[in-house]
């Protein structure tokens, strides 16, 4: 990741195709210089992915694409991403909020029956420009903190599944990155809420580190567990979320909640922590703000664990753990112990 002034790179690249969110790109258009091709991205799913190769296609036909420029939010930069391991062409990430780790990862994301599968790789160059950041609204890049938050119930997931010889071991050093990514969180928390220049630096850079160590390792057990298999499975039965981060901060103290239930002598700490942090940075991950009530929290606790074992995603305490009613209103009390941001 480079922290530059975005419109300043891309004058730089020449002829450019930009790969964009609608929204973003009428907020944002007037900063970048002209783009050859203007390619909106509005959906992950593999046929709109398809269609838009296609179009890609029709259009290099015609003219050199040049480089492509994910400008917007996760789509656009997946979307960009996509393009780019198809032809080739060299890729710039512009994220104009911080609401995932969609612009720090090198894996172009898929949606295949509305399951995220990620298909190969591709070398992006990553630019963080704080000033057109600043310009989202503070909740949307605030919410990049419930990406930050998923590490504690990833983390536990992955130590569990390691004591089960499931999947990929344990390490100890990507645990300490992920610890040291927590604390810088909680140290960075107040700017982070304020929406301060300081703190979309701050959140910006664990992101990074987050992606970096996804990239090294290859697999992402680092910073996704059951908490990512609960937003999957949201967006399998209701659709993508409005806000990636928030519902994902959500499932953070669900899933939290169950893990610290397995045991006989139940342990609230790491619950306590994801709700403090939560809270702190501002987080939207209040079930009201998330339209969820209690039935429907329910229906998709059930059908993560469906989900979960149905789609082989890594083992995780969904594989073991009995959700039954007590744990259901246990983890619905938990959930709303983070207050609604204003």
């Amino acid at each position: 990741m480079e922290i530059s002034d975005a419109a300043g790179v891309v004058a730089e690249l020449g002829p450019y195709t930009a790969v964009v969110g609608p929204r973003a790109w009428e907020a944002h258009r007037h900063r970048f210089p002209p783009p050859r091709h203007v390619i909106v991205c509005e959906s992950l799913e593999e046929i709109a992915l398809d269609r838009l190769f296609d179009d890609v296609e029709g259009v290099q036909r015609r003219a050199d694409l040049g480089a492509i420029v994910g400008i917007g939010g996760g789509r656009a930069l997946d979307g960009a991403k996509y393009l780019g391991s198809r032809t080739a062409q060299p890729v710039v990430l512009v994220p104009t909020m911080l609401a995932s780790l969609a612009p720090f990862t090198n894996e172009v994301a898929r949606r295949v029956r509305r399951q995220l599968v990620f298909m190969g790789e591709v070398s992006c160059r990553v630019v963080a420009d704080v000033d057109l950041l600043s310009q989202a609204p503070p909740q949307r890049n605030s919410s990049g903190a419930g990406a930050v938050v998923a590490v504690a119930t990833a983390l536990w997931d992955w130590r569990f599944a390691d004591r089960r010889d499931r999947g990929i071991p344990f390490s100890a050093a990507q645990a300490e990155l992920g610890e040291r990514c927590l604390r810088a969180l909680s140290d960075a928390a107040a700017d982070i809420k304020a929406g301060s220049a300081e703190g979309i630096l701050a959140l910006a850079r664990i992101l990074d580190a987050l992606g970096a160590a996804t990239i090294r390792s290859g697999h992402r057990r680092l910073s996704e567990g059951s908490e990512h298999a609960f937003l999957q499975a949201y967006e399998h039965r209701l659709g993508a979320s409005s806000d990636h981060g928030a519902l994902l901060g959500l499932a953070t103290v669900a899933m939290a909640s169950l893990q610290a239930t397995f045991t006989a002598d139940a342990d609230l700490t790491t619950v306590d922590r994801v709700v403090d942090l939560l809270i702190r940075c501002g987080v939207a991950a209040n079930p009201y703000q998330r339209d969820l009530d209690e039935g429907t929290f329910r229906g998709l606790l059930r059908h993560t664990v469906r989900f979960a074992i149905g789609e082989a995603l890594p083992y995780s305490i969904l594989d073991e753990a009995d959700i039954n009613v007590s744990a259901s209103e246990e983890m619905w009390r938990q959930v709303w112990r983070v207050r609604a941001v204003q």
